[in-house]
């Protein structure tokens, strides 16, 4: 890179006093010596020009650009509005991480407006109307703005979507005519279109594929009629215990009243003395007395 040439006008005697300073002895004659104080101001004009030499023998890089303060400044505040406070994780995001409620003044990331949709979905009871279902509450304290579903499509899991689906399609059937699958592992929806349920008992889930009792809501409890199943105790209901009574059933066990215990009686009277103690008819299962003989 060829060096620009540089033409100077400098007054000889401001360039003289510059190189060889004031007190010289060679200075010629007809030289007029100049005040201290028009010396000290020439004298720094001599130093601004040199300086001024010096920065345009200087080669640029065309690589490297320097920012004036105020231009900087002009863009972090021109940067500035484009982010805004989430009111939930009081962080600060860009505007299109943002996510304003169409009814209110609200605006939140989209990142905590997702976990707020999840979050009320999994906790939410049974609705009852499909309008219901189909808009959340605002998360903003005491708001009553709503979050529909249409609106947030984009930013939510597809598995919370899913289950916000759902939770439409549940609400757009009647309570009355809702029932689910017994086994906790499907939980199937499923509808009665028939009206009243008890005249129906044995179905399959559409789901799972398994047997149930449409009347009593449980899986199927086949050799005992419902009105049976219906007095046994929460934890005799099991797929087990069901099998154990239609085994009972079928051989003509007797049930102890006191404890429950299942006796058979291969030979003798009807009188029954249990393992508890208890003493009842075999025949009967009423509690064993010494007028009882009805059963004889």
């Amino acid at each position: 890179m060829e060096t620009p040439s540089i033409a100077i006008s400098v007054d000889d005697s401001y360039l003289s006093l510059l190189l060889t300073g004031p007190d010289h002895q060679n200075l010629q004659d007809d030289q007029t010596l100049l005040s201290d104080d028009n010396f000290a101001q020439e004298l720094q004009l001599q130093e601004a020009i040199m300086a001024s030499i010096l920065s345009t023998l200087i080669p640029h890089s065309p690589n490297i650009s320097v920012e004036e303060p105020s231009q900087k400044r002009s863009k972090t505040d021109a940067g500035e509005p484009s982010q805004t406070l989430c009111e939930i994780c009081a962080d600060r995001k860009d505007g299109d991480q943002m996510f304003s409620v169409p009814n209110c003044s609200h605006r939140f990331c989209t990142e905590c407006v997702a976990k707020h949709i999840s979050i009320t979905i999994k906790k939410r009871a049974i609705v009852q109307s499909e309008e219901e279902a189909r808009s959340l509450t605002c998360p903003g304290v005491d708001c009553k703005g709503v979050l529909e579903i249409e609106a947030c499509r984009e930013m939510v899991p597809v598995d919370v979507l899913v289950s916000w689906d759902d939770a439409i399609c549940e609400a757009m059937i009647a309570p009355a005519q809702r029932f689910y699958c017994p086994y906790k592992n499907c939980s199937g929806l499923l509808v009665n279109d028939g009206g009243d349920r008890g005249g129906i008992r044995e179905a399959e889930c559409p789901f799972c594929r398994r047997l149930m009792c449409v009347r009593c809501n449980v899986p199927w409890h086949s050799g005992v009629d419902c009105d049976e199943f219906s007095r046994l105790g929460e934890d005799e209901r099991g797929r087990e215990d069901v099998m154990v009574h239609e085994l009972a059933k079928q051989n003509k066990w007797q049930r102890c009243p006191k404890c429950k215990f299942f006796v058979e009686k291969y030979q003798g009277c009807l009188h029954m003395t249990c393992r508890c103690g208890f003493q009842f008819c075999y025949a009967c299962g009423a509690v064993w007395s010494s007028t009882h003989g009805r059963c004889q």
